[in-house]
C-alpha cells in the first residue's frame, strides 16, 4: 500500500481517507450516492416497482464509477472471488440509501396510504426495494459482458417484465 501511495503522491494515511480498505483500493468502489437529481423524478404512484428498480440500479451504478469500471470489477471478481465480500458491503447500502429513499416518499403518497396502514412503511420500503434487487441482479448477471447505462436499464425494463410474468403465475 505503501507503494500505491507514493505513486499516487499521498501518505498511506490520506490514501486511507479515500479507501477504507485494502480491498475497496483494489476493487475500485466508492461510497453509493443517491442524488437529488436521482429523486426529481421519482415516483411510486404509477409504476412504483419500475421506479424503485431504477433508482436501485442508479444508485448501484454510483458504487462503481463508469461503464468501463462495472467491467473491470466484473474481471476482478471472477479472478478473485472473496473479494465479493466487499462488493456485497456496498449493495447492502446501496439497499439502505434507497429504503430510506423510498419510505419517506410512500409517507407523502396518496396511492400507498392504505398499504402503509396494514404495514409499516419501513416495511413496505424494504419489501419493494428487496423485490427492485431481484431485477437489478438478474441485470448485472445478463449484462455482464455489456455493463453500459443504456443495457442496464434497457435489460431491467426486460427483467421486471419478466418478473411480473413469473410473479402472475405463482398462486
Amino acid at each position: 500500500m505503501e507503494a500505491v501511495a507514493a505513486a499516487a503522491q499521498v501518505s498511506t494515511r490520506t490514501f486511507f481517507n479515500y479507501f477504507p480498505s485494502k480491498e475497496d483500493a483494489v476493487i475500485g468502489l466508492r461510497e453509493p450516492v443517491l442524488e437529488d437529481s436521482m429523486l426529481e423524478s421519482f415516483s411510486l404512484e404509477i409504476e412504483p416497482l419500475r421506479e424503485v428498480a431504477h433508482l436501485t440500479l442508479a444508485v448501484l451504478r454510483s458504487i462503481h464509477g463508469g461503464d468501463d469500471a462495472v467491467s473491470c470489477h466484473t474481471e476482478l471478481l471472477d479472478l478473485h472471488p472473496h473479494l465479493r465480500q466487499r462488493r456485497f458491503h456496498y449493495v447492502l447500502k446501496v439497499e439502505q440509501l434507497v429504503t430510506a429513499a423510498v419510505a419517506e416518499r410512500l409517507h407523502g403518497s396518496r396511492r400507498w396510504q392504505g398499504a402503509i396502514v396494514a404495514y409499516p412503511a419501513d416495511d413496505v420500503a424494504r419489501m419493494l426495494v428487496m423485490v427492485a434487487g431481484t431485477a437489478s441482479r438478474y441485470v448485472m448477471q445478463k449484462t455482464a459482458a455489456d455493463p453500459g447505462r443504456e443495457s442496464q436499464f434497457a435489460a431491467l425494463d426486460d427483467g421486471l417484465a419478466l418478473l411480473r410474468t413469473v410473479m402472475a403465475e405463482l398462486p
